[in-house]
């Protein structure tokens, strides 16, 4: 960008910042202009910075400037994981595809072991093209997987597994042949050279990259490599065609003019199914731990009583469990539109579902049949989910038609009947808070090194230089009292630990046998050659299987349930956001003061502040990773120790083989648990211990680096000054907003840390007073009455449409609270009784979503007091 072009950038930028007395507004339409224009500052000092060379310049500083300005790309890189869960034949490819916009971008009708394959999709912001990268699974990995294949296979009598030989014969099928199923592992490794000719990544163990400009034709092309069959043009696909999708260990697919939904977005469709390739299953238990949101797809004829649904729900809720990181959890029911009117009314009628007589009225009955068994499910499925662990006080229920969604005439339901647009309203929430974080602490990060470099090029007098000096040795001092104060933090908590797990020791050591017995080795009213197999599974898993349905049966989790148990409440309590967290310890950590001249020293000060904020982002993000591997190493301990009995019980065959596997197993548990369950304790209180080392060196020696750095060094580096003011109105701007991503809520202390606060120990700027603390407080509490309210709406609409009398008060409340608008009312109005009257508002209530339907609850409430009351009682 040429000195004009930048100056009149800046200058168009400047009419889009709205001043005022002590603040700035950034218009959110310029949010990214903000990061251009701290970018392109950057750009000249960094442009600046490859001229000087010693001895004329501060290696050291100029290194550490670089590597400031580096760091600052990854945040624009970070991304919130969704994961979309659900079996084969669930609807989840069409389900996405009409919520990305694209009728054919992911092939439907996925089915078999394929399911197998993770597909991410994220957004392409590098060119129009729909992008596929395809990692596979290693030759030695596919190799050991072949030789399972044909073990299963060849197994007969009690450990002969239907399933699984169906799984196999799918596979070597799918890549080798339909008349490959006989042959044996030399045969089909002589026809690799032929079957992995067009697909060289596989054998160089490089990543495929297809790009097409349609959705249709890149929905074509990549069917091979994630589904085992396919139709085009409703006929079956060429047999001979060899589909590769045994040996993708997962698909990234790139969408192009997805921004607004996927730009901090990653949509990851994890299989509820279980697979015989170890490599695949575990990234799945890695990938569950990541997400931040959990949506699981299920059939709406099944959704409330299909066991595999809530098999996959209740296995993500335990696999996420205090380990994970997961904020909400949405249960979808998909294929709504198909239903049988006349058989789901048996025992309705039309008065039941307000259907009236019209010349459209068979259209109408299945449009009202779909309404109420959508009403009906979502309270089902509400009353129907428990909470083990603490985790998500409540789930969301959606009931949504992707076909009816996506045609353009003939359909029964309107589109906002269908919640495909409530369920993207939901996924861009999701992108825009994830927006709003980058760009914070892009900005702030900006702001600290663009005040540095500001500061540099002032003056320098020799009594700034000895005010220097005093500010240096009072801020070491903070920063050895502050980490003293943490050390002694984090040693509390190691001891209550300790504390906690011998205890779980004790327990572990009385129940281990008879617990593993009972849920895993011989559990009761299993047996048989489908339990056989199933043993044989956790075995070759190392104490982990996942079956076809998505069931999940875990020794190892089994085993050390107890040890669970019993730091169940610390763990929670040090690791969840709450005040008496390690996270709010660190939250009311701070060196920083302000009894120094703003305008001399604030800027240097100012980059502290940043440094700090940033330092501190970083731990938190860093404790949320460590936290999953502490909650884990208690199983991944005990596996360890399992290991040889693993690997034994898993070599025997035969006849009387299960009763084998089962001694085997129960006797190296009875032999190892004096000293397995002791070992798993020692594992946690060091990687406990390692944490807290971590905290406290990554505090002192990062914060007195960056003392040393913003205090003592002078460097001529370019104007920046119209950046510089511009980023720190956005900065001040920032600052002033509450923070509303979903992984990022401040843990908010009581009232500060618990210290005195001296006029010293002030922090510098924009901290949150108790107003802010207070009015945040209010806002999360105002959130969860919204949907409180509106489930009540939801729950009791039936009874509403019926009951409501004073249906045009409620509407004069509506419309002066602006929830409605003058036509909604006057339609409202013209309705002959009050039950049409409430047909025409339920419709209202549909479209406009949780907030109208609270408003509604609110009038509700003063103009019907005594149905709310009586709608409320058990």
């Amino acid at each position: 960008m040429s000195k004009e072009t930048n100056q009149s950038f800046l200058r168009d930028l400047q009419l889009h910042v709205v001043l005022s007395p002590g603040r700035c507004q950034i218009m959110p339409s310029q949010e990214m202009d903000v990061i251009k224009v701290a970018k392109e500052g950057l750009g000249k000092v960094l442009r600046r910075l490859d001229k000087v060379s010693p001895p004329y310049a501060n290696m050291d500083f100029i290194g550490y400037l670089r590597n400031k300005i580096s760091a600052l790309e990854a945040i624009i890189d970070d991304k919130v994981v969704v994961g979309v869960f659900g079996r084969s034949g669930a609807g989840k490819s069409s389900l996405m595809n009409a919520i990305l916009g694209v009728k054919t971008l992911l092939p439907s009708g996925t089915v078999g072991a394929c399911t197998s394959v993770i597909i991410q999709v994220e957004a392409n912001m590098t060119d129009s093209n729909y992008v596929a990268e395809i990692d596979f699974i290693s030759k030695e990995e596919w190799e050991k997987e072949l030789k399972s294949l044909l073990n299963i296979k060849e197994m007969d009598g009690e450990e002969k597994d239907k399933r699984m030989v169906n799984m196999a014969n799918s596979k070597i099928k799918a890549l080798y042949g339909e008349d490959a199923v006989g042959k044996s592992f030399d045969e089909l490794k002589s026809l690799e050279s032929e079957t992995f000719s067009d697909i060289p990544e596989f054998l160089s163990s490089t990543r495929k990259i297809l790009s097409f400009d349609t959705a249709t034709k890149f929905s074509t092309e990549i069917a091979c490599y994630i589904r085992s069959k396919r139709k085009i043009h409703g006929n079956q696909s060429n047999s001979s065609q060899i589909h590769y999708w045994p040996l993708v260990k997962y698909v990234t697919i790139k969408m192009p003019n997805s921004k607004d939904l996927l730009e901090h977005i990653v949509l990851v469709d994890l299989p509820g199914t279980g697979d015989c390739n170890k490599a695949r299953d575990e990234m799945w238990e890695s990938y569950i731990t990541k997400c931040s949101s959990v949506w699981v797809v299920a059939d709406i004829d099944r959704a409330a009583a299909d066991s595999d649904a809530w098999n996959i729900l209740d296995n993500s809720i335990s696999n996420m469990g205090p380990g994970g990181q997961c904020q909400n959890i949405t249960f979808i029911c998909t294929k709504t539109d198909i239903i049988n009117p006349d058989n789901y009314m048996l025992e309705l009628d039309d008065e039941d579902l307000h259907i009236e007589d019209s010349s459209n009225y068979s259209e109408e009955q299945k449009r009202a049949c779909i309404l109420h068994r959508n009403q009906q499910a979502k309270m089902e499925i509400q009353e129907n989910y428990s909470n083990p662990y603490e985790i998500i006080d409540e789930i969301q229920v959606f009931t949504v038609s992707s076909q009816e969604f996506q045609k353009d005439n003939h359909y029964v339901l309107r589109q906002e009947e269908t919640e495909i647009p409530e369920l993207r309203a939901l996924l861009k929430s999701l992108n825009d808070q994830r927006s709003e974080k980058v760009m914070r602490d892009y900005v702030i990060g900006a702001y600290g090194i663009l005040s540095l470099v500001h500061v540099v090029n002032h003056e320098i007098t020799k009594s700034m230089e000895t005010e220097k000096e005093t500010l240096h040795k009072l801020l070491e001092q903070r920063l050895e009292d502050e980490l003293q104060n943490i050390d002694q933090f984090m040693s509390d908590i190691h001891m209550e630990f300790d504390k906690s797990l011998s205890a779980g020791v004790l327990e572990s050591e009385k129940t281990c046998v008879t617990r593993a017995k009972e849920e895993v080795i011989a559990p009761k009213g299993k047996g048989g050659g489908g339990y056989h197999q199933t043993l044989r599974a956790v075995c070759n898993g190392q104490g982990f299987c996942r079956s076809t349905n998505g069931k999940i049966t875990n020794m190892n989790a089994s085993l050390s349930n107890s040890l669970c148990d019993s730091i169940r409440n610390i763990f929670s309590k040090t690791f969840k956001k709450s005040q008496k967290s390690i996270s709010a310890k660190i939250d009311n950590f701070s060196i920083l003061l302000e009894s120094y001249d703003e305008e001399t020293m604030f800027p240097r000060l100012a980059f502290l502040k940043t440094e700090e904020h940033k330092l501190k982002a970083d731990l938190k993000n860093e404790i949320v990773q460590r936290k999953k591997k502490i909650y884990s190493s208690l199983t991944k301990s005990i596996m360890t120790s399992m290991l040889p009995s693993y690997i034994e019980a898993s070599d025997v065959h035969g006849k009387g083989s299960l009763k084998r596997m089962q001694d085997i197993l129960e006797s190296h548990i009875e032999s190892s648990k004096s000293t397995m369950f002791h070992d798993a304790k020692g594992k946690m209180l060091t990687l406990l211990a390692k944490l807290r080392e971590h905290i406290v060196q990554e505090l002192r020696s990062k914060l007195k680096e960056a003392v040393k750095q913003s205090l003592h060094n002078e460097l001529p580096l370019p104007d920046i000054s119209e950046h510089y003011e511009i980023v720190k109105s956005a900065h001040e701007e920032t600052m002033s907003k509450p923070i509303t991503d979903v992984e990022d809520e401040k843990c908010v202390p009581e009232h500060s840390s618990g210290k005195e606060t001296t006029s010293e120990q002030v922090p510098l700027r924009n901290n949150r007073n108790d107003e802010k603390i207070k009015k945040m407080k209010k806002q999360k509490k105002r959130r969860k009455d919204v949907l409180a309210d509106a489930a009540f709406v939801d729950k009791h609409m039936s009874a509403l449409i019926k009951r409501v009398t004073m249906v045009m008060a409620i509407a004069d409340d509506l419309l002066g609270e602006d929830m409605i608008q003058d036509e909604m009312y006057s339609i409202i109005d013209v309705a002959e009784t009050s039950e049409k009257k409430m047909r025409v508002m339920y419709k209202a209530l549909r479209s406009g979503g949780p907030l109208i339907k609270s408003a509604f609850y609110t009038a509700l409430q003063t103009n019907e007091p005594n149905l709310v009351k009586d709608l409320a009682s058990p």
